[in-house]
């Protein structure tokens, strides 16, 4: 989701100032943007005010993103975005490509556990809500953010399609995080030494010898962002130079 013609629209409805709701546990400070579904767009340190979460455009973030058919996904005759076509259906959680934002319809927050629920928006499509909503559960525990997510799927139409790679999470960060890293060999959680996986153009991934479920982006000499979650993953390159830009594309095919 990178095309600047598709972003720029987005961006000419952004409002004034966003609407954010924080977990901070001493350690770690996390905010889901209540404006754009509730996804996350700030992680960092709780002494520090450096955000991790690229917000460069809505296709971004820490957000749920799904996919499935059929391709292209025009309901009632209404036609994509020639852009995206391709991708079919896709709910995403921040809103679609024209800038009309996903709706927030329940939103908790008692400092330990953050609660949004949303009607996500077709990202192809112009002001298409998703047949589905989106809900995610929150808690910071030491230097981890625990993230539970759930689709509840309300399609009209029942028709199987085949499963197709998944955003489970998208996960962008920002330039200084392009470091793609994980471990390799046969002892994990144990403090040993992490490989960088090099940039391939487009994607970059893990082969079948790398634990699925630890992969992080760093920069080497600020700190670092890992994903655990046990399906295969894929990092798209971009921004700077060519360099991965934080997207993590978790591919555990599904029926939508």
């Amino acid at each position: 989701m990178l095309r600047t013609s598709v972003l720029t629209q987005a961006d000419a409805k952004a409002p004034a100032e966003d609407r954010m709701s924080f977990l901070d546990n001493r350690v770690l400070r996390l905010g889901a943007n209540l404006s754009l579904g509730g996804a996350i767009t700030y992680l960092s340190a709780s002494n520090s005010r450096t955000n991790l979460v690229n917000s460069h455009d809505w296709g971004r973030q820490i957000q749920m993103s799904h996919y499935s058919g059929p391709v292209p996904f025009a309901p009632h005759g209404k036609q994509p975005n020639k852009t995206w076509a391709g991708l079919g259906w896709n709910p995403i959680q921040c809103g679609d490509c024209y800038g009309n934002r996903s709706k927030i319809l329940a939103h908790r927050n008692d400092g330990r556990e953050l609660y949004v629920k949303c009607r996500p928006m077709q990202w192809p499509l112009d002001n298409e809500p998703g047949e589905c909503t989106f809900e995610c559960w929150i808690r910071l525990q030491a230097n981890t953010a625990q993230v539970r997510c759930r689709l509840l799927n309300q399609r009209s139409d029942k028709t199987q399609y085949a499963g197709r790679g998944q955003e489970l999470p998208a996960v962008y960060t920002c330039g200084p995080w392009h470091h793609l890293m994980t471990y390799t060999n046969d002892l994990p959680f144990t403090g040993g030494a992490l490989a960088e996986i090099p940039d391939r153009f487009p994607w970059s991934g893990i082969s079948a010898s790398a634990p699925p479920d630890r992969l992080g982006f760093g920069n080497l000499g600020a700190g670092r962002l890992q994903v655990h979650r046990r399906v295969l993953w894929q990092s798209r390159r971009g921004w700077p130079q060519g360099r991965s830009n934080g997207l993590y594309r978790a591919f555990a095919g599904g029926d939508y």
